[in-house]
């Protein structure tokens, strides 16, 4: 798996300790694409530490940094463009936080803390004030020459002149940080002016005074404060976005910056992909996409640590909750709580397990395909190891409830074969929940149904060797009990002696039962309903068979 390897590559530089190190600037509600780096980075500490190295695993929030982008919701703060924002008031729904930045930085907190990654928070506003990244700025300030040539070479940029600097000057009249330029430097304070119509996202006061750029004076711009705060922290790990990544890009200024002027090699890096939510790329300043909170109104949260931590890096995440996704989503996820456990799916995606949780068996036998499925499970985990137990599949959980007479319990009881543990019913209320939840809300409409009471007027329509097909489904059920497997793959043995298509033979038991021409798994369907009215209805369904 990707973790593993990222891990070896890792070890192999420095066997530790190691600081794991992931960032984000709250500038409004952050969105879902977010939270793949910090599960991703949360990984990457576990493994290392499951590998006896010793970790420390942080989460930051440049809450320093200007609002240069107005949230859409919030014009009033027009007013506060350019400001810090940890300087800023939060919005009306969160007027108890201490500022704007805190407020949208706790939200997202909340969230990846729920899904099982707990790092130690900081803030660069508290930094910066406590002479955390002081190192950092005089840096900028006495060594800017150097500076301004990395810069000019990395980028192939032409426009740092004579007159650009790394650091922006806190203005000490109107509390703007994002509108200011430095004229000189002594050594000890900075001359710097406010100008009106240095950025077009807001506009400084122009007001020009002298000031210490230490303690929350100054900030540096994020290039330079990048690889100021690995120095700081002694960062050893911490990825990127690809756009962060890209030939001549942020990354590689910060690395040269960094070996060059701090005199340390930068930390290893990935780059990773965008989480892309029904298809859109999405935005924390400009509120495009959904919120990271909304995510755990959808999937459950091992089911959501699986979405994000499953794929590599380098692939793009595609999330679109509509439709088959959920359920495919659930399937996957117990093939690898199979894999994890050793224990064979079964042929519809759930799989029998039972007892305690054991390490996941590994080595002859057991292919790359299943060892990657294994520890994407072992990584999916929130907290603590997860339970062996009986998964039900997903879409049989959705076809059950839609059943009025069926005993939810009683149904899955009998396709374990045995009584439900304490943890396979934890597993099935969670299952139904969720199974709830996307019927009134993603489901598409062909898996949505119900049993009709009378016979449905499309029956009349069935063919001659539809009518068989059904009568011999009632002969069957009315000589033994069958479980849905069962039942499944005699339907299709059925049809094809009889020589009938998929949608011939499985659209006459859909319409004897519910009045569609598609709809749930036959086989599931028909087991879980009560054989005595399966057995009725489809024969008066049947009742012109030859």
């Amino acid at each position: 798996m990707w973790v593993d390897l990222f891990v070896e590559n890792i070890l192999k530089r420095s066997s530790g300790p190691h600081v794991i190190n992931d960032a984000k600037t709250p500038s409004g509600h952050v969105t879902v694409a977010h939270l793949r780096g910090v599960l991703m980075h949360e990984c990457i500490a576990r493994a290392l530490g499951d590998r006896g190295a010793g970790t420390t695993f942080l989460y930051g929030f440049d809450d320093y940094d200007p609002m240069d982008d107005l949230p859409p919701s919030l014009p009033d703060y027009a007013r506060y463009m350019g400001m810090p924002l940890a300087e800023i008031p939060a919005p009306p729904e969160g007027a108890e936080a201490p500022s704007y930045g805190r407020y949208f930085a706790d939200e997202f907190e909340r969230v990846f803390t729920r899904l099982g990654a707990r790092p130690r928070v900081y803030r660069t506003s508290e930094m910066y004030r406590a002479g955390g990244f002081d190192r950092g700025i005089r840096l900028g300030l006495d060594r800017v020459a150097e500076i301004r040539e990395i810069w000019r070479e990395v980028t192939s940029s032409k426009r740092i002149d004579e007159g650009w600097w790394p650091v922006q000057v806190l203005c000490e009249r109107c509390g703007r940080i994002g509108t200011t330029n430095i004229l000189a430097w002594d050594g000890t304070e900075v001359e710097y002016v406010c100008a009106p119509d240095k950025v077009v996202w807001a506009q400084g006061c122009g007001y020009r005074g002298r000031r210490s750029p230490f303690g929350g004076g100054a900030k540096l711009l994020y290039r330079m404060e990048w690889p100021a705060k690995w120095d700081a922290l002694g960062i050893t790990v911490e990825g990127a976005g690809k756009d962060h990544m890209t030939r001549g890009g942020s990354h590689d200024v910060a690395v040269a910056i960094s070996e060059r002027i701090f005199d340390r090699s930068a930390p290893f890096a990935f780059a990773y992909e965008f989480l892309l939510y029904g298809g859109k790329k999405m935005s924390t300043s400009k509120a495009v996409g959904a919120t990271a909170a909304e995510i755990l109104e959808v999937l459950r949260e091992e089911l959501a640590r699986f979405l994000i931590v499953r794929p590599h890096p380098r692939k793009q995440v595609e999330f679109d909750p509509y439709g088959d996704t959920i359920p495919n989503l659930y399937d996957e996820y117990d093939r690898a709580a199979a894999a994890y456990f050793g224990d064979p799916p079964s042929s519809r995606g759930g799989a029998v397990l039972s007892g305690a949780a054991r390490t996941p068996p590994s080595g002859a036998g057991r292919t790359a395909a299943v060892e990657d499925l294994a520890r994407t499970f072992y990584f999916s985990r929130v907290d603590g190891a997860q339970p062996r137990c009986y998964r039900p599949r997903f879409s049989k959980v959705v076809q059950l409830m839609q059943i009025p007479s069926v005993d939810i319990v009683e149904a899955v009881e009998r396709d374990k074969g045995a009584p439900l543990t304490e943890a396979d019913r934890a597993e099935l209320a969670r299952r139904i929940e969720d199974a709830r939840r996307w019927l009134a809300t993603y489901a598409p409409e062909e898996a949505k149904f119900e049993i009709r009471a009378v016979l449905p007027e499309g029956a009349a329509r069935l063919s001659p060797a539809q009518r068989q097909y059904l009568a011999r489904i009632a002969d069957a059920m009315a000589a033994r009990r069958w479980t849905g497997e069962e039942l499944h793959a005699y339907l299709h043995a059925l049809k094809q002696e009889l020589g009938l298509g998929p949608r011939e033979a499985f659209g006459a038991i859909y319409q004897a039962l519910i009045g569609k021409d598609s709809g749930p798994q036959a086989g599931w369907l028909l087991a879980a309903l009560d054989p005595g009215f399966v057995q009725t209805r489809l024969r008066e369904a049947a009742r012109d068979a030859a």
